[in-house]
């Protein structure tokens, strides 16, 4: 038994060892390294022995033991020549220690990437191919030397979101490269990128102003992939750091300091203090989120956590003598007559004003050379320079910067809107326009307007105040009243032209579909003309600018009101006496049923409903009398008003009520034709049709059911385009028949 003891172990030990030894060669095989697999990057650089200066610039940045071991890089490693080239061009004998770390961490972006790859967005679903012109390097920005709003010198860090700051980011700035995937795709050529590199051939593998060596990208090592490029690479300054660095744009950084905040981070305090041995508060840099973004952020928007990589922000920055001009001529051209003369003093009194002027420079989309004319700025703005106004263009770490001689023109000053916009005169009009969503459309340049601004004095008299004190409604007031008032003070021009308010007349249809005419030098609504006071009944015309691009702008003192009178007290007042135009209408219909003699109301006409109402001339009632439509003898034509019947009710009913066109407003400016319904119906609710066969300014025809013309009397005694309550009255030839 011992004996067998000894040798039955000796076999169990041979088998484990064997076993043993099976296992490790699958686990080597499996988990070993690769035979085929490169060194790592310091290695294989090392070896290939023409990238010295870079390996140099390694270890004084302390990144060798990074690029020697595990990991996922990718490198974009410049030659001794491209060091030769750099040292000689910026006068530099050696790489000091703190230009060889931003040279070594700006030429290394996260993961290992071949060269088709990098024109893909690597998207929180997966690749996106060929979207991507932008990778994060390891190389980010810290604390530095800045001053606040004061002047006075602090520690600053620069934000890393547009309005709030994420202590775990490090803000890590980004290359820009212009890779023939990505540059085909976007539609891009040469053109765009030797815009910024003139002197830089372009051949579809430009890194910034390097070039990828065409045998020598795609290196795979053990812990990434080297590409190695002809020129340094340095990190580039963000928008903000240009900007700031640049005297030529000190008057736009003026305007961008105003919305800039500075607030103690306790976090970034204690790191500072923990890296540095120095002790003091750190303030994070932000911009207001009124602005289009924060100039210094270099992340995006982080919608996805890679979207830097398929866009960047862009800058139109104006030189100081292209704001100074635009200041001049159009910002500051109301504000001199309240002593305001200067930008920051118009920051004071509208702060809207500068705002709007900073953001239309600001674009949260990259803007490329071949697409100025394409592409929209913060404000919904297309790009309204060329190529041919900048004069210093750079391709920065978080966007495109171009330097113009001239100033952005903003829709919100050039339109119409911006004659209100710009003028302290009619601040209240502005807020309203803004409070009731009314200035939208009058900002589109391509959309034509006609608008006549209220003074902020006719205003206050009607009861119309702006108190930014009361947030959620500052507009104080009948607001229903007021929001009808400013839609009559917007004319949609389309494609008329402007009229000649000076010597001509003419009917203008207002936004919310009601009327205003003009005469000679003034104007009238529905409701000047109700004015007790003749004086009052018409609106003296100041001046008319047509420097807007999209339209005019009227001006006069007072406000273009609406009536409150019924539809029916209008025709009363052509109808009350036997001499009057509307006379044998208006008996007729004062003494039917579906009038109220009080009030005026007419039975099917709803409050706030645009009409039409045709009047026949009081020869043509007599002429529908005669043909037995309307009650009295057929004979002599004598109407019959008091008639009370059934069917004498039922003629004047009818016969009124095909009189009305419902739901719309007709009048002779030559836009409105076609079939309209009128109030009459027929047992199954059918509306009868009346058809508006021609519309011009001197001619408006009708034809009714039976194929009848009728022609509306527009001579300068005739009684039409009378304005009413949502309602335009014409004096007719003839009446209109109907069928049932």
């Amino acid at each position: 038994m011992s004996k067998i003891l000894p040798k039955f172990l000796i076999v169990i030990l041979t088998f484990l060892v064997f076993l043993s030894s099976c296992r490790k060669k699958e686990f080597d095989e499996f988990y070993g390294r690769p035979e085929n697999l490169g060194e790592p990057i310091y290695q294989q650089l090392q070896a290939k022995g023409n990238f010295i200066q870079f390996l140099s610039c390694v270890d004084k940045a302390n990144y060798k033991e990074t690029l020697s071991t595990a990991g996922s890089w990718t490198v974009f490693a410049p030659t001794d020549e491209a060091f030769k080239t750099y040292m000689q061009e910026n006068g530099l004998t050696e790489i000091p220690t703190d230009l060889a770390t931003r040279i070594v961490r700006f030429s290394m972006i996260y993961d290992g990437e071949k060269t088709e790859r990098l024109s893909d967005f690597f998207s929180v679903k997966g690749f996106v191919k060929n979207t991507g012109f932008r990778r994060r390097t390891v190389y980010y920005d810290f604390v530095y030397d800045d001053k606040d709003l004061n002047g006075n010198p602090i520690k600053a860090i620069a934000t890393n979101r547009n309005g709030v700051y994420f202590p775990g980011d490090f803000n890590n700035k980004s290359v820009t490269y212009f890779l023939s995937p990505f540059m085909g795709f976007a539609g891009l050529s040469a053109t765009d990128y030797n815009f910024f590199y003139p002197n830089i051939p372009f051949n579809g593998s430009n890194i910034g102003p390097a070039r990828l060596l065409s045998d020598q990208q795609n290196i795979i090592a053990e812990n990434g992939v080297i590409h190695v490029i002809d020129r340094v690479l340095t990190p580039p300054l963000n928008i903000d750091q240009y900007i700031n660095s640049k005297p030529d744009y000190s008057v736009f950084k003026n305007l961008l300091d105003k919305f800039v905040t500075f607030g103690i981070n306790a976090e970034i305090s204690h790191r500072y203090e923990v890296l540095t041995g120095k002790a003091g508060n750190v303030y994070v840099k932000s911009y207001s989120t009124l602005l289009g973004f924060s100039p210094n952020n270099e992340n995006y928007l982080k919608v996805d956590a890679n979207d830097a990589q398929q866009s960047s922000y862009s800058i139109l920055a104006p030189t100081n003598g292209a704001v100074e001009t635009y200041a001049k001529n159009v910002l500051l051209k109301y504000w001199r007559k309240r002593g305001v003369t200067t930008l920051n003093e118009l920051y004071v009194v509208a702060p809207d004003v500068i705002r709007d002027y900073v953001n239309s420079h600001l674009y949260t989309s990259t803007v490329w050379p071949s697409k100025f004319a394409l592409t929209q700025n913060f404000l919904g703005d297309l790009t309204k320079q060329t190529t041919a106004d900048v004069i210093d263009r750079q391709v920065l770490s978080n966007g495109f910067f171009y330097g113009t001689n001239k100033s952005q023109d903003a829709s919100v000053f050039s339109t119409v809107y911006g004659n209100v916009n710009l003028d302290p005169d009619f601040n209240i009009m502005k807020q309203a326009l803004l409070y009731f969503n009314l200035s939208i459309p009058l900002k589109i340049p391509s959309i034509r307007y006609l608008v006549i601004p209220i003074p902020d004095a006719t205003l206050r008299k009607m009861g119309f105040t702006y108190d930014p004190f009361f947030v959620s409604q500052p507009i104080r007031g009948d607001l229903t009243a007021f929001r009808r008032i400013l839609q009559t003070h917007i004319i949609p021009l389309g494609n008329r032209p402007i009229p000649n308010f000076t010597s001509g007349a003419g009917i203008l249809e207002a936004s919310n579909g009601e009327y205003i005419k003009y005469d000679r030098g003034r104007l009238l609504s529905a409701g000047t003309q109700d004015s007790v006071a003749v004086a009052k009944q018409t609106i003296p015309v100041d001046s008319v600018s047509t420097t807007p691009v999209n339209g005019a702008v009227v001006y006069g003192k007072e406000a273009l009101t609406y009536t409150v009178l019924p539809v029916g007290k209008h025709i009363e007042k052509y109808g009350n006496v036997p001499a009057a135009p509307y006379y044998n209408f208006f008996q007729y219909l004062f003494n039917s049923f579906i009038y109220n003699k009080t009030t005026g109301a007419i039975t099917g006409l709803t409050d706030g409903v645009n009409y039409t109402v045709f009047v026949p001339t009081n020869a043509a009632i007599v002429a529908a009398v005669r043909a037995g439509l309307l009650p009295g003898n057929p004979a002599t034509g004598v109407p019959n008003f008091t008639a009370t019947d059934g069917i004498s009710v039922t003629l004047v009913n009818k016969f009124i009520q095909y009189h009305i066109i419902n739901k719309a407003t007709v009048v002779s400016d030559g836009e409105k034709i076609g079939q309209f319904e009128s109030l009459l119906k027929d047992d199954n609710g059918d509306a009868a049709k009346i058809n508006v066969s021609i519309n011009t300014v001197n001619s408006l025809q009708l034809r009714d059911v039976t194929g009848a013309t009728v022609n509306v009397l527009l001579g300068a005694n005739d009684r039409s385009n009378v304005l009413s309550n949502r309602t335009v009255i014409h004096q007719i030839n003839t009446y209109l028949k109907y069928q049932f």
